[in-house]
């Protein structure tokens, strides 16, 4: 092989390797910064004229309306009773601390949220809300990065809350009562 063909092929593989890394630091990069604010989920278009190729909904009004596929709780979960506030189990500085739940609250770390959680840097800044439907209480995650936990499980659609159920958002443990 000739000089010049040699330095053809190390240009050639430094662009290989420059490309390789520059693709690593993309999905690092997409998995970190997470969804992006006013482009709905997967999950949301579902359904939606996003999903026929219509316009996008408004990412706002997707969020504030309960889906309607969640049906009633299952009827050995209905006699622990429907809770009425949501109490701190985790962290140790925020333990005890009780919010009511009325016909809906937010939770996250963005200053507009009715449960704030500025220092839990796994929350997302709009990471779920509780609402009250049909005289149930429900759960329903907004798309967060680590998603909604309730009792250990991830929630994927708007899930019924009885007493004595946990949801985790980030490292914040909640339970209902």
């Amino acid at each position: 092989m000739s000089e010049a063909q040699l330095n053809i092929l190390n240009y050639a593989l430094l662009a290989l390797i420059y490309l390789f890394f520059a693709r690593v630091l993309w999905a690092v990069w997409s998995e970190v910064r997470g969804p992006r604010v006013g482009q709905p989920t997967p999950r949301q278009q579902a359904g939606t004229a996003a999903g026929r190729g219509g316009p996008a909904p408004d990412p706002t009004a997707v969020a504030a309306r309960p889906a309607a596929a969640a049906g009633p709780p299952p009827k050995h979960r209905a006699k622990r009773g429907v809770p009425t506030r949501l109490v701190v189990l985790q962290p140790r500085v925020r333990k005890g601390s009780a919010y009511p739940i009325g016909v809906e609250i937010t939770l996250g770390r963005a200053p507009s949220c009715s449960i704030g959680l500025p220092d839990d840097t796994f929350a997302s800044q709009l990471h779920a809300r509780v609402f009250t439907q049909d005289g149930g209480v429900w759960v329903e995650d907004l798309g967060s990065t680590n998603g909604t936990h309730l009792n250990g499980g991830r929630v994927t659609a708007p899930t019924a809350l009885v007493q004595g159920d946990r949801v985790q958002v980030g490292n914040t443990i909640f339970e209902a009562q």
